[in-house]
């Protein structure tokens, strides 16, 4: 049996929690033990899913490829009707951002994620750096990664620092990337081979499981 050893994730250290979908979107939500973030997950599997797991992690950047939360098979499809269960989940959204990083777009859920974790940040000097350091790295102008914001929301974003930086600063960029990514390279991503072996791997191990229950 093959044995693979998984650590959570640092870039993406908060809990896994996937937020209210649409009506077509199965709500679920991941309660994980803090101190069990802070020691690796064991996962036994064998067969496809392990030999596609090695295909992903030598497809994903170094740093990321030793470091997520592997996912089940309902999750993993689950990420095919709702876009915000991917992003919230560790493995899902470092494999989206591998998939963006190959269309040279990945500012777009760093963005997404630093935003999430700004609204976690107690108001206060680290949050006001935080929220300007945000802002000149991805929202204004000619910033070095500077995501694709229409002029009134960058605007909009500028006034709500300038009047006070609060943990919704960034909700309405935030949002508008969000609906970017979900209109465009999300659709991409499900017919990326990262994501399609991952899924025709976990249904070939259902379909080999069902067999070998049957004989």
């Amino acid at each position: 049996m093959f044995h693979v050893t998984l650590h959570v994730m640092s870039d993406f250290a908060h809990t896994s929690h996937f937020h209210e979908c649409d009506e077509n979107c199965v709500h679920l939500e991941t309660h994980r033990d803090q101190s069990s973030q802070e020691h690796s997950e064991t996962y036994h599997h064998s067969g496809p899913i392990s030999k596609t797991l090695s295909y992903i992690r030598s497809k994903m950047d170094t740093a990321l490829s030793t470091s997520a939360l592997y996912p089940t098979r309902e999750e993993v499809r689950q990420w095919e009707t709702c876009f915000d269960s991917l992003l919230n989940h560790k493995f899902g959204c470092t494999l989206f951002r591998q998939f963006l990083t190959k269309e040279f777009s990945d500012e777009n859920v760093d963005f997404w994620s630093e935003c999430e974790e700004f609204k976690k940040m107690k108001e206060g000097k680290k949050s006001i750096q935080k929220g300007m350091d945000i802002y000149n790295l991805y929202v204004a102008e000619q910033s070095r990664k500077e995501v694709n914001l229409d002029s009134d929301t960058r605007a909009a974003t500028k006034a709500a620092l300038e009047n006070g930086c609060r943990a919704d600063t960034f909700t309405l960029a935030q949002s508008r990337i969000e609906q970017l990514m979900a209109k465009d390279s999300y659709r991409r991503f499900l017919k990326d081979r990262l994501y399609l072996d991952l899924v025709e791997a976990f249904d070939r191990e259902a379909k080999e499981t069902k067999e070998t229950k049957e004989k």
